[in-house]
């Protein structure tokens, strides 16, 4: 969940999450759609499906226990050597020294120098010499590098390293942020006998594995619809990584349509059913 995700948004879900995911042992009478419909609202949905079929391999070859061997670890689907290294070290607390962007920073600021990985690995075996508990090591790194070297003005007058670091009290201004991608869109709420119209194979490109609303995007869908009257519902905006989009919601009376490639859902069914936080917002 961490993955591209701020710490403060997996605390918000990770009491619900574990409530119906505790275990491994939990996944084996759920579909995707069920995982789906739990990670709503983290984003980057490509990794709940690589954790749904990495679950799969670990039941049916490792037993249900998660292996603590490297190899087998990158194995499996969604793991690097980032989250292999961190599920040996902070999991099994054994050597690995998990190296995310900001223990990177921190080291490659003390020494000002670039590194590779494994230099870097090779750093971290040195300064672990004499220590033997790998888990604290880890944390701590992480820990002190995101809330003492920060990325923009890191607090160099408290840092236990400002007397050697050889960037310490450098100015480090904060990096403009990519250009966002401004995009007008508008979703349709299509209702017939309390169902709720979703299209299959929609032209959205986000959110791949859910069941869409169809969208303004969907050009041959709408040339098979024939409707009484377009009222707007609402209109606001919406961010996807680096897309901005304004959206606006239409509801369509008296809707006809001959287009086969779309699912009707009763209405009572929608909260049950995996829906990413967009469409929530919608018809929720």
């Amino acid at each position: 969940m961490l993955q591209q995700t701020t710490v403060k948004t997996v605390e918000n879900k990770l009491k619900d999450f574990l409530k119906i995911f505790p275990d491994f042992n939990s996944y084996k009478n759920k579909n995707l759609d069920d995982l789906l419909s739990c990670w709503s609202g983290l984003g980057y949905y490509n990794r709940a499906e690589n954790l749904f079929k990495s679950i799969k391999i670990i039941n049916t070859t490792f037993n249900g226990k998660l292996p603590n061997n490297k190899s087998l670890l990158l194995n499996l689907p969604g793991i690097g050597q980032y989250t292999a290294n961190a599920i040996i070290s902070i999991g099994y607390n054994q050597k690995a020294y998990p190296i995310d962007v900001n223990v990177r920073r921190l080291i490659t600021r003390i020494l000002d120098i670039n590194v590779t990985d494994d230099q870097l690995e090779e750093i971290l075996d040195t300064s672990f010499k004499y220590n033997k508990n790998y888990r604290s090591f880890s944390e701590s790194m992480m820990d002190f590098s995101s809330s003492i070297c920060k990325k923009s003005n890191p607090l160099c007058s408290i840092c236990i390293f400002n007397t050697f670091c050889k960037s310490a009290n450098r100015n480090f201004e904060k990096k403009i942020h990519k250009k966002l991608k401004y995009q007008k869109l508008e979703f349709y709420i299509i209702k017939k006998n309390n169902s709720l119209c979703f299209i299959k194979n929609p032209n959205f490109k986000f959110y791949k594995k859910f069941t869409h609303l169809p969208s303004n995007l969907d050009k041959n869908f709408l040339s098979h619809l024939k409707y009484d009257l377009k009222e707007k519902k609402m209109s606001f905006n919406y961010a996807i990584t680096d897309h901005k989009f304004k959206i606006d919601v239409f509801a369509l009376s008296n809707p006809k349509t001959t287009y086969q490639n779309i699912d009707w859902i009763e209405n009572k069914k929608l909260k049950k059913i995996a829906l990413p936080t967009l469409f929530k917002k919608i018809i929720l």
